[in-house]
């Protein structure tokens, strides 16, 4: 029996916390800019690499872990309203994927699910459970802004070249266009499964 208290924050905790890092992200940026010179034609000469790949982190910290949650309400929802979801739903809510070791033992191991992916999934399977139309329209502009976004914080994460760190404003508004809008559209959903 372990002596650590438990541990009684919620997901909605962990969405504020990540939602706090990337608004901070965001008021950094600005104040970057404001510090910045200004040129004739309007630009800005910002000292903002550092800021601008922590908005992008940030960002997708936000969208990766409100997904999860989505996902994880839509498994109570289903359970309150007696719906069943498949096995295979239940698994990649979860986001569990089974495998056999080199001794023939089935062994639980993560699921690798591609964001877009994952995001869709969420959506649909929330749908289903609280039993609403799903809302999500990956035609909307900010949908191909987050499949932009999605190749930068790659190349963030996994940088092979100096210049794999440089980060344009141009792909800044994109994530802050992507996380707007999938923000937009979370409320969106989650207001329609309160109906």
């Amino acid at each position: 029996m372990s002596n650590e208290p438990e541990d009684e924050r919620t997901t909605a905790d962990l969405l504020v916390v990540l939602d706090e890092d990337y608004r901070r992200c965001y008021e950094q940026i600005l104040l970057r800019l404001d510090e910045g010179e200004r040129n004739e034609d309007g630009t800005v000469y910002a000292d903002h690499e550092f800021d601008a790949r922590q908005l992008i982190r940030t960002a997708f910290a936000y969208i990766e872990g409100a997904t999860f949650v989505l996902k994880i309400e839509a498994s109570f929802r289903a359970e309150e309203r007696g719906f069943d979801l498949t096995p295979q739903q239940q698994h990649f809510i979860f986001e569990a994927d089974f495998d056999i070791n080199d001794k023939g033992e089935v062994v639980e191991r993560a699921a690798k699910i591609s964001l877009t992916k994952n995001i869709r999934f969420a959506f649909a399977v929330f749908s289903q459970a609280s039993g609403i139309k799903n809302t999500l329209d990956v035609s909307l502009d900010w949908w191909g802004k987050l499949q932009g976004a999605i190749k930068v914080r790659d190349r963030l994460t996994h940088p092979r070249f100096p210049a794999d760190l440089d980060v344009s404003p141009q792909e800044v508004i994109a994530t802050i266009a992507a996380k707007v809008g999938f923000d937009e559209a979370l409320h969106a959903l989650i207001e329609a499964g309160k109906a």
